[in-house]
């Protein structure tokens, strides 16, 4: 596959899901400022009061929706449905999907004991985006504009870590359908980047099962070049993303890390 530039100042329909933590509003308020007048921004969280706030602070010619998702994100598909019916008539040079953590990774550390938790996990954290990213492809109003999708990973998390059963395998499981999906959908013009912000300062200590206060650097099981790596604010990491999306050019179904090509 061949190297891919984006241009992002087109007219574009911007999805992103997860927006609550600091960084999807950096995801938001960055990727939005450089659209094109007459773009549409639909945000998808569980936060409403975030949302609300969120939307305040994007505008500037683009047209700012906002949609609840449930506790397991099962009316992701509605949502994008009711945004694209209110942007009916309306012709997109190109739609971007982000499917960002939301707060998977920066607040909860407690491992889901029964069935039904497991279950309620998955669904949320790997169903719900594979629903979201089937109805965004196939969406009539959406037909050959070109698509970008990307997926904020974690190049740690997808190993095994304390606590983290299921955000690992979740992680991993996304990854691979991402991949899986840049084969099978080149030839529509849909391009895919896995995205691993690096180590935030923004991460919060966790709770273990015990209610214990946990460091999650701890957990990370790092190696000594992996420890002094330095540790990254949400606007810096988003700078970047911007900045390889723009400037340096990806390679579609690759992963990329932060620290992948650190000096801006």
């Amino acid at each position: 596959m061949a190297a891919k530039r984006m241009d992002l100042n087109k007219r574009t329909l911007l999805v992103l899901s997860g927006s609550s933590n600091l960084l999807g509003q950096a995801l938001a308020q960055q990727l939005s400022s450089r659209l094109a007048t007459g773009s549409v921004v639909l945000l998808l969280d569980e936060q409403e009061t975030q949302l609300k706030a969120l939307a305040q602070l994007l505008g500037n010619g683009l047209q700012v929706l906002t949609g609840l998702l449930d506790a397991q994100h099962s009316n992701g598909v509605q949502l994008l449905d009711n945004c694209l019916q209110q942007c009916a008539g309306r012709e997109f040079q190109r739609a971007i999907l982000v499917h960002n953590e939301g707060e998977a990774a920066t607040q909860l550390l407690m491992e889901p004991q029964t069935p039904a938790e497991w279950t309620n996990y998955v669904q949320q954290q790997l169903y719900a985006p594979v629903a979201l990213n089937q109805c965004w492809l196939q969406a009539k109003a959406l037909q050959g504009v070109e698509k970008l999708v990307i997926n904020v990973t974690s190049s740690l998390q997808v190993r095994p870590l304390i606590f983290n059963t299921l955000l690992c395998s979740c992680k991993r499981a996304r990854d691979m359908y991402f991949r899986a999906m840049a084969a099978e959908e080149l030839r529509h013009n849909v391009h895919v980047l896995s995205y691993a912000p690096g180590l935030l300062k923004t991460h919060q200590a966790l709770c273990d099962l015990n209610g214990n206060t946990v460091d999650p650097f701890e957990l990370l099981s790092l190696s000594p070049e992996q420890q002094a790596l330095p540790r990254v604010q949400p606007l810096q990491t988003i700078l970047k993303l911007i900045s390889i999306l723009e400037e340096k050019s990806f390679v579609s179904g690759h992963d990329v890390d932060y620290y992948d090509t650190f000096v801006l």
